[in-house]
């Protein structure tokens, strides 16, 4: 499958030229607003012979606006890079394969929306044209942009909402709840380790938060890319005050739960996987010898954390539902996920300069 998908990538996808120079961040910057730009005026060009009205679904995690040519937006995209980890196999070219996976699932999404909402066939036409521009478009920005296309324009129209409800209390909630995620993903457990060559020993951090917020961000993902093919889990992701509540609120915190056990298996991120790492820089636990147990010891302290981490990121989300931030909850979550990433990754760099 892996040959099948590359052989494609090579037949569709334009070749971006890799800069001889580094390219200053700035300038990253300035390709993703102008993209982000792009697609916004699409979101704003309704679909000739469709008469969907011009809507912005109550999405947390991909951007698309009904009716316009953003009408399937980032979905097939954002599913595509969700499963691609389950059926690719992890190498350098993983990034374009995920990405013609993307466009498979644009094409799907497009001809099942016009047969079944028996819309003109020129619709799918423009439905597919703007996915092949995407591809090309977010190819271009692994290269040459800063931020994930689809999460910069969920930047833009969160900021959007934040701004319209800027001198209101939920202002105030959003701004605290922004602050109490950053302050839980700093606590940590401390591992006493110690090195087979130097004295004395050194602390390694085992987070509380284990997976941080991916696990809501993926169970969030899943419902909204199969609520294109499957309508009713609609009722499901909706979260307003109602009797569906007592089947959706159930089923998020079951399956957050279930995907933060299963994640550390899938990023090897396992206590067995902690101390092969550690034992390769030459670091074990202080009075510990036996791998075994050390791994047994360490996935312990995982399992607790996990634990925790989805008591509070289930009680966080239930906390926006009756005190509702500007924007979505989840999507409040890739936003403070995203920019702690992007500062982190600004501090390594300008220490490795």
């Amino acid at each position: 499958m892996d040959d099948v998908f590359e052989l494609i990538g090579n037949l569709v996808i334009r070749d971006v030229k890799i800069p001889s120079r580094k390219i200053p961040i700035r300038e990253k910057h300035f390709a993703t607003a102008i993209s982000v730009m792009v697609a916004l005026i699409l979101a704003k060009i309704p679909l000739l012979y469709s008469s969907t009205p011009i809507t912005m679904p109550d999405n947390s995690v991909t951007f698309r606006v009904d009716g316009t040519w953003m009408q399937l937006g980032t979905q097939p995209f954002v599913f595509a890079g969700m499963v691609s980890s389950f059926i690719f196999d992890k190498n350098d070219e993983l990034k374009n394969r995920t990405h013609v996976l993307g466009l498979l699932f644009a094409t799907i999404n497009a001809i099942q929306w016009t047969i079944v909402g028996q819309h003109h066939w020129l619709c799918c036409v423009q439905l597919l044209a703007v996915a092949y521009g995407m591809l090309q478009l977010m190819c271009y920005l692994d290269v040459y942009g800063s931020i994930n296309f689809s999460t910069a324009l969920i930047f833009a129209h969160a900021s959007e909402n934040i701004m319209k409800s800027l001198f209101s209390i939920s202002t105030v909630w959003t701004t605290g709840l922004i602050l109490l995620v950053c302050w839980l993903d700093e606590l940590v457990v401390t591992m006493p380790l110690t090195h087979k060559k130097r004295r004395g020993t050194e602390s390694m951090p085992i987070p509380l938060m284990y997976n941080s917020t991916s696990a809501l961000i993926m169970y969030s993902t899943m419902l909204e890319s199969l609520s294109i093919f499957v309508p009713k889990i609609q009722t499901i992701s909706n979260y307003t005050l109602g009797w569906n509540l007592l089947v959706s609120i159930p089923m998020l915190y079951a399956f957050v739960h279930l995907i933060n056990i299963y994640l550390p298996k899938l990023e090897n991120k396992t206590g067995f996987h902690l101390i092969k790492t550690w034992k390769q820089y030459g670091y074990a636990i202080k009075g510990w010898r036996s791998d075994s147990k050390m791994a047994k010891h360490v996935q312990s302290i995982i399992d607790r954390n996990i634990f925790w981490n989805s008591i509070l990121l289930c009680s966080l989300w239930t906390l926006g539902l009756f005190f509702k931030p500007s924007t979505n909850i989840t999507t409040l979550f890739i936003l403070t996920s995203t920019a702690k990433r992007h500062v982190n990754l600004e501090a390594i760099k300008f220490r490795s300069d």
